[in-house]
């Protein structure tokens, strides 16, 4: 049976103040990479660092539970709103605002004819994978949430530079208040809905070729700071440089005008990378 083998895997907090709300994980045939996001109305519903971390672990255990040939998302959902009801109840304040949510990349790997691999990808949210076609490096994610994200930015560049205004964060509770509905966009939620809204994604894939799962923060090399494209930033992954790519990033991040001259809400990142390989098992 084929299994996914590790190849790189780096994870670094944004701030040293603040806890760490990405995860990843593999088992078995699958790989997975969440990028959790916590509710912006200051309230602390579970024991987690924070409750994007809290949740963030959850779904890392979850999916690790499960059979190395097998995994349920349907069943994952059921799992969060069951844990979350236990130790948040039913919160006076509006759910959007106040329970965490994530992103999800969850990578499957199948043999394939020929001696390849039939890979196939499960997208919630930004999370990234740079995936090695036959035509050149294909990025999946799920850009259901860019006009909500170009919403926020575009609040955050009238208050200037990197600083969270209070209409920005009036935009960010705003664009919440879409999320898991048919016309906004969708993300793993304790309290709203979200198995069967992923979007799909598939490729052949030859053996032993590595792939690449990051979160956004990671991917701001790509999509803010512009030092690399798709293709060169596999191309260095490829090469063994997480470690490299990580600190060219936290230098980039601390330059200063940077925020000026790369508007972002928040100045540095949780940022996650994992590169995975399909490797043919006994």
């Amino acid at each position: 049976m084929t299994f996914v083998r590790t190849l790189q895997q780096i994870s670094d907090a944004g701030s040293t103040s603040q806890p760490n709300e990405d995860g990843w994980g593999v088992r078995g045939r699958f790989a997975w990479i969440v990028d959790g996001a916590t509710g912006v109305s200051g309230v602390k519903l579970t024991s987690g660092g924070s409750d994007a971390a809290w949740l963030a672990g959850l779904i890392t255990e979850r999916l690790q539970a499960y059979a190395p040939s097998e995994i349920v998302l349907q069943t994952v959902e059921r799992d969060l709103e069951a844990a979350f009801a236990g130790v948040a109840g039913e919160h006076p304040s509006a759910e959007e605002a106040v329970a965490p949510s994530a992103c999800l990349g969850l990578i499957e790997i199948r043999d394939a004819k020929g001696g390849g691999l039939h890979v196939r990808g499960s997208f919630l949210g930004d999370v990234v994978a740079l995936v090695p076609e036959r035509d050149g490096v294909a990025r999946w994610t799920d850009e259901r949430a860019k006009p909500f994200e170009r919403l926020t930015l575009a609040s955050l560049r009238k208050g200037g530079g990197g600083e969270i205004s209070d209409e920005t964060r009036a935009q960010i509770l705003e664009n919440r208040m879409s999320l898991n509905r048919p016309d906004g966009y969708w993300v793993v939620h304790p309290r709203r809905p979200w198995a069967g809204h992923e979007l799909p994604f598939e490729a052949e894939v030859e053996a032993g070729r590595p792939i690449v799962l990051a979160t956004d923060g990671f991917m701001r090399l790509v999509d803010v700071f512009g030092t690399y494209t798709d293709e060169t930033l596999y191309d260095a992954l490829a090469a063994g440089g997480a470690s490299a790519l990580m600190a060219e990033l936290r230098g980039l991040e601390t330059e200063e005008g940077s925020l000026d001259s790369c508007p972002r809400v928040k100045a540095h990142d949780d940022a996650t990378v994992l590169v995975i390989a399909g490797e043919a098992g006994p």
